[in-house]
């Protein structure tokens, strides 16, 4: 039986009288390609949101690697593993590459205002490690020719794989990826594809929601379907796609 990575139980969040997400139980299991589908407005980034720190759930309990973080703010979940993108590219975009990376490392740096200040041997071999840790993510998604290049000059699907890039050198053990590939074109989603597959290969468990259902089905292992921020189904590709409330719900015609 695999480990269980992340568990929710009964998570649910209230924004005012709106029920986003409704006593959602979901596993994610070590090793995995996990995706959370389902229409508009279904709850799928308030999921991401309450898993990272970014909103609390208003009921329920969410545990990592068998710890509670429901309630820790986003940093302190960084530092235990969790990893996201969002959906909306969020780059320093007139910073080279390079150091667009090197600001996802904070979680994993130990230096101080006074070490930034007065920058003493300590502070330097971890800008140095910080720096090497970002080359390896660059090289690992294909961009390590352009570490020098200003993120504005990257074509779209490059400033999406910058973004996973940034994500991965805070050595999560969790990535979450939020529609990794809306406004990609097919050439883009197959390089993607294969580098979710490289990352999940390394090590890294991943948890993604997208759209695009073709993208999902090829690559998802497991998927959980929600609508109106309730489960309505988890399985295989081949059991979502056959389940008559997730057709009523989502896929339709199109998906089959």
């Amino acid at each position: 039986m695999s480990e269980v990575l992340l568990e929710l139980r009964g998570v649910t969040v209230r924004f005012g009288g709106l029920t986003a997400v409704h006593e959602l139980d979901l596993n994610i299991e070590r090793g995995m390609i996990r995706a959370l589908i389902g229409p508009n407005g279904a709850g799928k980034s308030t999921v991401f949101n309450v898993v990272t720190g970014i909103y609390r759930p208003t009921a329920g309990s969410i545990r990592f690697r068998g710890e509670e973080i429901a309630g820790l703010n986003p940093y302190h979940i960084a530092y235990r593993g969790i990893a996201r993108t969002f959906q909306n590219i969020r780059l320093f975009k007139n910073s080279p590459v390079l150091d667009n990376v090197k600001v996802g490392r904070h979680p994993r740096s130990k230096s101080n205002v006074l070490g930034a200040l007065f920058r003493p041997p300590g502070f330097k071999a971890e800008e140095r490690r910080t720096t090497e840790a970002s080359l390896k993510v660059l090289d690992l998604v294909g961009l390590l020719h352009k570490k020098d290049e200003l993120a504005k000059n990257l074509s779209y699907g490059e400033q999406r794989r910058l973004e996973i890039a940034r994500a991965l050198v805070s050595d999560p053990v969790l990535l979450l990826l939020d529609e990794p590939v809306a406004g990609m074109n097919p050439q883009e989603k197959a390089k993607l594809m294969e580098l979710i597959r490289n990352i999940r290969d390394r090590g890294v468990t991943v948890f993604l929601v997208e759209h695009d259902m073709k993208f999902v089905m090829a690559l998802s292992e497991k998927i959980t379907v929600l609508d109106y921020g309730r489960k309505i189904c988890t399985g295989t590709p081949d059991e979502v796609q056959a389940d008559p409330r997730v057709i009523e719900a989502y896929l339709g015609k199109e998906v089959g």
